[in-house]
């Protein structure tokens, strides 16, 4: 859902062209494990887009 709306905004700005980290929702009412595992998630994909620098 904001992956989409992150890529249509991105288009409109015109920064296509940009890495995007996406972290899956809802975090509203997840067990502090579920959220531990989408900030290591993040994370990695962070270092992975640092990484292809």
């Amino acid at each position: 859902m904001f992956q989409r709306l992150a890529l249509g905004e991105m288009a409109a700005l015109g920064a296509t062209g940009l890495p995007l980290l996406v972290v899956q929702h809802p975090l509203g009412g997840e067990a502090p494990e579920g959220v531990s595992r989408r900030i290591t998630q993040a994370v990695e994909q962070l270092g992975a887009m640092l990484g292809a620098r």
